[in-house]
């Protein structure tokens, strides 16, 4: 049990290069961080968020090569929830892997060098970059390493399945994870390598299940099971 507390919100724009050079930075120094760069101009917006009794000291933005027509703003300041959720209208596709942090630069590099290589005529939409804790649930993305997400988002109405494929042959080569619930082409056996406790796992939901009662027909055919 914690005394209630409120969240304070920021973000500011930087160019690429500054959110990379600040980003282990940012990601140790406030209880929430993450980013979205923007593709077609290279820039991205940095998103912090702490407990209003518990700010890192300074102005993490200070020193950002701030585009001269924007820069950071304060958002509300609140109880959680009235600080996280953000109440709008859109519509998007979505891939999201996740993938060791020490591997973070080498796939992020090469995953803004194929969106500018090939799919900059399309993907119009952001990149999320956020990082996770590692964790020790069998089946969960950050299971047993510190982990670091790339998430590729397109509008609905735009074509997404060759951009996403594309990315996730780089998220792969990189040993990621696939987002449980968002866009993917993993099977059992591709999912079964990734989870060092994937047959624990199948053999414990056995027991506890034996008649498929959870089992849904998307996560028979993700575990294969039937």
């Amino acid at each position: 049990m914690q005394p209630r507390y409120e969240l304070r919100r920021r973000s500011w724009c930087a160019d690429l290069e500054w959110t990379l050079d600040h980003l282990a930075e940012l990601q140790h120094s406030n209880r929430n961080m993450d980013f979205y760069w923007y593709p077609r101009s290279d820039q991205t917006q940095v998103r912090v968020m702490n407990r209003v009794d518990q700010e890192p000291d300074g102005r993490p933005w200070e020193g950002a090569r701030v585009p001269s027509s924007a820069g950071w703003r304060e958002h509300r300041v609140g109880p959680t929830h009235r600080t996280i959720p953000q109440h709008r209208e859109l519509r998007f596709e979505e891939i999201e892997y996740m993938l060791p942090s020490e591997a973070f630069p080498a796939c992020f590099a090469e995953v803004r060098r194929r969106i500018r290589d090939r799919h900059r005529r399309i993907a119009g939409w952001r990149v999320l970059v956020r990082s996770i804790a590692p964790d020790d649930i069998w089946l969960s993305n950050a299971y047993g390493r510190p982990t670091t997400t790339i998430a590729c988002l397109q509008n609905t109405s735009l074509p997404y399945e060759e951009y996403f494929r594309d990315m996730e042959a780089v998220f792969r080569q990189y040993g990621g994870r696939p987002h449980w619930g968002k866009k993917h082409w993993l099977t059992a056996r591709d999912l079964r390598p990734l989870y060092p406790r994937w047959d624990d796992f199948r053999a414990t939901r056995r027991r506890l299940d034996p008649d498929g009662v959870f089992l849904s027909p998307d996560l028979a055919r993700l575990l294969a099971e039937g």
